[in-house]
C-alpha cells in the first residue's frame, strides 16, 4: 500500500490558525464603540422605563419579531411585554418602584451584531417600603437596524443570589 501523496498535517494547522485569528478578536469585543451604543440605547433606556413604569419605551427596545427564552419555554415578545406591562400597572396603583441594574460577564460587540451575557438585578419596593429582589442571569442577542440596536433574543435564567450578583464585575 502507498503512502498518500500529501499530509493533512499543513491543512490542519492553517485551519487551526484561521480560526484563532478569527476568533481572538471577539474575545477582546465589550470596549468597542457599540457597546456605549447598545448601552444607551438598550440598557439605560430598559432601566429608565423600568422606573417609570413605561411598558411602551420598554417595547422600543425590541425587534417586533424577538423572542423570550425562560426556563418555563420560550414566547414572542408581544407577549412578554403584554405580561410585564400589566405587572407595571399593578404596581403602579399599588405604590411600589422598581429598578434595574445590569452587569456584564460578556460583551461581544460588534458594528452589526452583538451577544451579551450577564446579570440583572431587578428591585420592588412595595408601598411599606419592603424590598424585593431578584437576580436574573441573561444572555441577550442584539442587532443594528437603521442605527437602532434592537434586542432580537433575550434568553433568561433561573434566579441567582446577591452572593453571584456581587461577585460579578461591575
Amino acid at each position: 500500500m502507498r503512502a498518500p501523496l500529501y499530509s493533512s498535517a499543513p491543512l490542519l494547522r492553517l485551519a487551526a490558525v484561521t480560526l484563532v485569528a478569527w476568533a481572538a478578536p471577539l474575545s477582546a469585543q465589550g470596549t468597542e464603540p457599540s457597546s456605549g451604543a447598545i448601552d444607551a440605547q438598550v440598557w439605560s433606556v430598559v432601566s429608565t422605563t423600568v422606573v417609570e413604569h413605561d411598558i411602551a419605551g420598554m417595547a422600543a427596545t425590541y425587534h417586533p419579531d424577538a423572542v423570550v427564552v425562560t426556563p418555563q419555554g420560550t414566547m414572542p415578545v408581544a407577549r412578554a411585554l403584554a405580561g410585564w406591562g400589566q405587572a407595571m400597572e399593578v404596581m403602579k396603583r399599588n405604590g411600589s418602584r422598581a429598578s434595574v441594574a445590569f452587569r456584564f460577564s460578556l460583551r461581544q460587540d460588534g458594528a452589526e451584531t452583538a451577544f451579551e451575557s450577564g446579570m440583572f438585578n431587578y428591585a420592588v419596593t412595595d408601598s411599606a417600603g419592603a424590598t424585593t429582589r431578584y437576580i436574573i442571569p441573561f444572555e441577550a442577542l442584539i442587532v443594528r437596524k437603521n442605527d437602532r440596536w434592537l434586542i432580537v433574543m433575550e434568553r433568561q435564567f433561573a434566579a441567582a443570589d446577591e452572593t453571584a450578583w456581587n461577585a460579578m464585575a461591575r
